[in-house]
Formats: structure tokens, sequence, C-alpha cells
């Protein structure tokens, strides 16, 4: 779906993360809400997601499990 270049190494993984959900987050949330609707049930509506507050979630959660086996026991 996406196509990356000129993309400096550190920042593909964002890109990927981030911007590429950020971009098609919208679409599946009206994808959804349609086929909900056409279902014959009550409306849905997705809430909007903070992709970067996820992505510093993940990166925070594998550097905890690095930094707790670098520490000596």
């Amino acid at each position: 779906m996406f196509r990356a270049q000129n993309v400096p190494a550190e920042m593909l993984q964002p890109l990927i993360m981030i911007e590429c959900p950020r971009l098609l987050f919208p679409f599946a949330r009206e994808i959804v809400a349609n086929a909900v609707r056409n279902g014959g049930f009550p409306p849905l509506l997705l809430d909007p997601v903070d992709f970067v507050a996820l992505y510093q979630q993940r990166a925070a959660q594998e550097q905890s499990p690095q930094a707790t086996t670098a520490s000596p026991s």
C-alpha cells in the first residue's frame, strides 16, 4: 500500500508504525461504520487512535526488558 523512498533507516519504522496507520484509519473507520449500519445494528463509531502514543508505549516496552536484563542482579 505504501512505498517509502529516500527515507532514512532510523525514520522508516516510525513512518510505518505511525504515519501509515494514521492515513488508513479514517477509511477503515468508515468501512466499519458502514458495515455495521448496513447490517442493521446500532451505529458503531471507532474512537480516534493516537498512533504516536501507541508507538511510544511499544518502544518503552521493548526497551524496559533490555534495561532489566542489562542491570546486575
